[in-house]
């Protein structure tokens, strides 16, 4: 062997575990308490969205009965995701050098346990809900009542009269489809997450 490769190994490894020092915004997202509170609150949102859109992707597979009908659904998820969005991105901004040196093993084993089941779970609920049924569109219900669905495929196509039954069914095809939102929810609440780990870990630094 070479004697010159395990110093190379070593500048190596030395250049990735690099982390670079700490600016005034870094420190001070790291050690503000009201910053934790909000990234609990954060992960909490995200979390909420991904089990109720899962929840309600799983009820509409026996029956096409929904909980939350489409629409509902995506302004839960905009009222959730918008600020949680925008704090996420300024919080990495201020943490920047520490994100790129964090690597999934340094959660502890309990975390990773829970993530790793988490997105089992997520996976299985979207590739069921396509399964079952999924579609894109919009639904309405006009005085009478008349019940009305729009299906966008290759062309959306206009407002169409149909029966309950059917309005029904392609109500829960669009929940179904709404189950992406279990995705997006995992992963803003697994970057909150992290900067969590972040803060545990500048906290423990200190001491």
């Amino acid at each position: 062997m070479n004697p010159v490769e395990p110093e190379k190994l070593s500048r190596r490894r030395d250049l990735m575990n690099w982390v670079e020092p700490d600016n005034e915004f870094t420190q001070w997202r790291l050690r503000s308490r009201s910053c934790g509170v909000a990234d609990v609150i954060a992960a909490a949102a995200a979390i909420s969205l991904c089990a109720v859109a899962g929840i309600d992707s799983v009820v509409s597979w026996p029956s096409n009965q929904v909980l939350l009908s489409d629409p509902d659904l995506v302004r839960t998820a905009i009222m959730l995701l918008a600020p949680t969005l925008v704090w996420l991105i300024v919080s990495a901004g201020m943490v920047s050098g520490r994100l790129q040196s964090w690597r999934l093993s340094q959660l502890p084993a309990g975390p990773r346990a829970c993530f790793v089941a988490a997105v089992v779970v997520c996976a299985a609920v979207i590739v069921g809900g396509f399964m079952v049924g999924a579609a894109k569109g919009s639904v309405r219900v006009l005085p009478g009542p008349r019940y009305q669905v729009s299906v966008i495929g290759n062309s959306q196509t206009g407002w169409t009269t149909v029966p309950l039954s059917q309005f029904r069914l392609w109500q829960a095809s669009f929940v179904r489809e709404d189950g992406l939102f279990m995705f997006f929810g995992l992963l803003v609440a697994t970057s909150f997450i992290v900067l969590l780990d972040l803060r545990r870990e500048a906290t423990r630094a200190r001491l």
